[in-house]
């Protein structure tokens, strides 16, 4: 029931700062003002979802991992129950712009995040990868080159777990990545200008 509650903050949270976007009531042209405006609605998102007096929230962004190199968590906060157990909740963010050039190395990047979110466990019970862009290669690019086409996230394609993602450019962006887990993955609409996917992940490991 615990983990149920962080999952309705989050996707509540979410929600509710693509509609403040969309509607002009924020900005975003960033993932740093993303990560801090998504932290502020979760913070109060998670404050309204407190029922008991004894129950408490708490939220940290840049959370680092303990261990070495190891990173950071983008946004993590936790609840705490009356009778004083904790669940909590790791999110990775990536908010990728049009104009950056980096396409085929931000998908190497969200992938990377996830296995970072799978290797969390020590820290988490539950993960999100949130993807944002104003940029359709990301979502519905009809191709990808051969060299980096294992690191594919458009709408409606999935992963199998334990298939090896390989960067094939002669200087490649990073090393392999294999994920644990299946995952599919579904693009939404979110302003007239940005979509976003939201993937829910799984801590089951501990590097």
């Amino acid at each position: 029931m615990a983990v149920e509650r962080l999952r309705e903050i989050v996707f509540i949270a979410v929600r509710t700062l693509f509609a403040q976007i969309e509607g002009g009531r924020v900005r975003c042209e960033s993932e740093a003002t993303l990560q801090l405006h998504l932290g502020r609605v979760i913070t109060t998102v998670g404050d309204l979802a407190l029922v008991h007096p004894r129950e408490t929230f708490s939220i940290e962004l840049e959370k680092p991992l303990p261990g070495a190199k190891r990173g950071r968590i983008d946004i993590w906060f936790r609840l705490t129950s009356a009778d004083d157990r904790e669940c909590r909740c790791a999110i990775e963010l990536k908010f990728f712009k049009k104009a950056n050039q980096r396409e085929p190395n931000n998908r190497y990047e969200v992938f990377k995040d996830i296995a970072r979110l799978e290797c969390c466990k020590d820290v988490a019970d539950l993960g999100f990868m949130l993807v944002a862009t104003d940029h359709p290669h990301y979502v519905d690019q009809e191709v990808y080159s051969p060299d980096t086409q294992d690191f594919d996230l458009r709408h409606g394609k999935s992963y199998l777990a334990g298939r090896q993602m390989v960067y094939r450019t002669p200087k490649p962006h990073g090393p392999p990545i294999t994920l644990t887990h299946d995952y599919n993955f579904t693009w939404t609409d979110a302003t007239s200008q940005l979509r976003y996917m939201l993937l829910e992940v799984t801590p089951d490991l501990v590097v």
